[in-house]
């Protein structure tokens, strides 16, 4: 009996343990959520990353798969704790509640700088806020931003946007729309890793990218590519959406660093060239679709030699075949 006790005694000292460690008041805390922005200072019209921890996380039952939660995130008007200036891009919450966003500053970093500096002191700070209502439209300029639940510092050391002094160019300029060309850059800062994508035609978009180069320490670089299937694909797209009348490719160059274009824009390029294509189609065993001199679009397709003689011996051959025919004919009439 004794020994049936202590077993009662000690299960129900092992649950009231469980009990107390399992009650509200000693439930593990929640982290709060915090922000930075990477790297945390630098030119106000940068391109930062804001990341983020201790946000709630996507809720959901698996095998079905939610959506991660979506944050807001505004650049606030300098002087003011909740008012907007700007939206950047939205940030989306992992299951581990942390989230990685890029933000684009650009123009609207730099005039909120300005606002924020004093004379002669070109430094300060920006501030970046994440917002727990997403809406389309989001919330205009000078606008109170509801639901703040997190804030980032991002320290600016310029008031005034870079003023690129980076230039292109291309050799040959002009060419079939999939040809070779040596494209050289200068004017760019050392160690930069460039990449030269194609513009599409009627869109501030890019079709994808061509080649990649690295600045050397005198900010020059040199690189050679093909246009390939893409340069004929730009080239037949121009003149559907683009301006026929400019048979034109544009090859623009971009920082690597650049994040994938999202809601806050497609970031602008540090320097682009034009290259004239002469053709439309693919170079090959069919030849490509030749545009007139003028360079007023398209003419009639171009016709190989070779097909011309083919042409010609299948006309001959019918011709005897129908002559055959008919002299047939009038010797059965005859008989």
């Amino acid at each position: 009996m004794k020994k049936h006790a202590l077993m009662v005694i000690l299960l129900g000292a092992i649950a009231l343990l469980v009990a107390v460690l399992a009650s509200p008041g000693r439930a593990a805390a929640q982290p709060q959520p915090t922000m930075v922005i990477v790297p945390s200072s630098g030119p106000c019209d940068a391109t930062v990353e804001v990341r983020g921890s201790g946000f709630p996380p996507a809720s959901g039952v698996p095998p079905f798969r939610a959506l991660p939660e979506t944050l807001r995130l505004y650049l606030v008007q300098p002087g003011t704790a909740d008012v907007n200036m700007e939206i950047l891009n939205p940030a989306f919450v992992d299951q581990d509640g942390t989230f990685s966003a890029w933000a684009p500053l650009w123009k609207r970093g730099c005039e909120a700088a300005a606002l924020d500096s004093q004379a002669e002191q070109p430094s300060g700070s920006l501030f970046i806020v994440a917002s727990s209502t997403f809406e389309e439209s989001g919330v205009g300029p000078g606008e109170r931003i509801p639901n703040i639940i997190a804030v980032a510092q991002y320290a600016y050391t310029t008031t005034t946007p870079h003023v690129p002094t980076e230039t292109l160019q291309i050799s040959p300029a002009s060419g079939p729309c999939d040809g070779t060309v040596e494209v050289a850059g200068s004017g760019f800062d050392p160690g930069t890793e460039v990449r030269l994508k194609l513009a599409r035609p009627g869109s501030d978009d890019t079709l994808g990218t061509l080649a990649s180069a690295t600045a050397d320490g005198a900010g020059e670089f040199v690189v050679q590519f093909a246009l390939g299937d893409l340069g004929c694909r730009a080239a037949q797209m121009n003149m559907i959406v683009g301006d026929p009348t400019q048979p034109q490719l544009g090859i623009a160059a971009y920082a690597a660093a650049y994040p994938t274009p999202g809601p806050g824009g497609i970031p602008p390029a540090l320097a682009g060239v034009l290259y004239r294509y002469t053709t439309t189609e693919v170079s090959g065993s069919v030849s490509p679709r030749a545009l007139p001199a003028t360079g007023s679009g398209p003419g009639d397709p171009s016709v190989p030699l070779a097909w011309l003689w083919v042409t010609a011996v299948l006309a001959g051959v019918g011709l005897i075949l129908v002559v055959a025919s008919l002299y047939r004919g009038r010797l059965r009439v005859r008989r």
